[in-house]
């Protein structure tokens, strides 16, 4: 689960705005009597708008030509009674105006759009609890077992999964809150070296901590005890948690090596289902 703002949501947000800006304008317009055709070349932006925010550059321009032509035929009956050396500074202008629209438009448009997906590739963020999310823990566990084979070191992996359930009847509010506490007060009880991630996968939560030069002692220690505070807070908030229904797991490299590897698969799952694009950005 994430809410993190990819490019498709802003580019929605973006279009939302704009129009309420330029129908904003428009009315205004129309309200003081302003010319009809230059009301129009108003509208017309938000065909601009449109084409580059899905079309980008060449989107932009081709718009731009349209609106251009749709301009000068919305000012023709006035270019046939008059003659057009009275209007063509202003056919000039506006045609300036709607080409760098699209071409500006369509430029900034790329950017953000390169910017978000590059974010959402790199985000190792979770949004409710502020901890590190699958793609950090896949990517995690793989640095942390290549130090361990270069130096002959040992690290742990302890891991508890929760029916979600044990949030499911919180209000959407008391839920947030409940998360984002939970994950302050776990950053909070790790050392400084620990790593915690979470996701939220086939109606359990998933929480996994990379424990550094610990052994199989101290992970099953550490592991009973965040059970024991897991269960409190979740039971604190209103949550229904029996600390024996909590599904735990202790890994320790390098014996482990295959339970690790099969816990990340369950991650590289979750993250793929989060972020299917940048799950194909990196396969390639």
């Amino acid at each position: 689960m994430t809410s993190s703002i990819d490019y498709r949501r802003a580019r929605w947000l973006l279009l939302i705005g704009g129009f309420g800006v330029l129908l904003l304008t428009a009315g205004i317009m129309y309200v003081r009597r302003v010319e009809t055709p230059e009301v129009l070349a108003t509208l017309f932006f938000m065909g601009i708008f449109v084409a580059f925010m899905f079309w980008n550059i060449a989107g932009g321009v081709l718009a731009a030509v349209i609106a251009t032509v749709a301009y000068f035929l919305a000012r023709q009956p006035a270019i046939d009674a008059v003659g057009i050396e009275s209007f063509g500074g202003l056919i000039a202008s506006r045609s300036v105006a709607f080409l760098a629209f699209g071409l500006l438009g369509g430029w900034a448009n790329r950017q953000l759009e390169g910017s978000l997906t590059k974010l959402e590739l790199y985000d190792q963020v979770e949004d409710e609890t502020g901890l590190y999310n699958a793609r950090f823990f896949v990517q995690d566990t793989d640095l942390e077992m290549s130090r361990a084979q270069r130096y002959q070191t040992i690290f742990s992996v302890s891991s508890i999964e929760i029916p979600e359930s044990a949030v499911g009847s919180m209000s959407r509010r008391l839920r947030a809150s409940t998360l984002r506490d939970l994950g302050r007060m776990i950053h909070e009880a790790l050392r400084t070296v620990d790593r915690a991630s979470f996701a939220i996968s086939d109606g359990r939560l998933r929480l996994a901590v990379i424990l550094p030069e610990t052994g199989r002692e101290g992970a099953r220690v550490f592991t009973q005890r965040l059970v024991d505070r897991v269960a409190a807070h979740l039971n604190q908030r209103g949550g229904k948690v029996d600390p024996a229904e909590i599904v735990t797991t202790e890994i320790t490299l390098p014996e482990d090596q295959a339970k690790l590897e099969e816990l990340a698969e369950v991650f590289k799952a979750i993250d793929r289902a989060e972020h299917p694009e940048g799950a194909e950005v990196q396969a390639s």
